[in-house]
């Protein structure tokens, strides 16, 4: 009866383990930024185009266009 206990509790500790190791793992994958074609000319024509931000990857993400008030 001991050596079940005992390895009931080696795979609780196992399984832990790997709990642990996934939840690390959960960080964006960066590959290759993507590339975006320019906008039409007439797309923010009454407004200003604001550079887009930067992702978690450090990649520029598409510009917006603010509408002027």
């Amino acid at each position: 009866m001991k050596k079940i206990y005992a390895l009931c509790a080696l795979l609780l500790i196992v399984i832990s383990f790997s709990a642990c190791v996934t939840q690390e793992d959960t960080k964006p994958q960066c590959g290759e930024c993507p590339q975006f074609a320019p906008p039409h000319p007439d797309w923010c024509k009454d407004g200003t185009i604001v550079p887009g931000e930067k992702d978690e990857c450090g990649c520029q993400m598409p510009p917006k266009c603010e509408k002027k008030s």
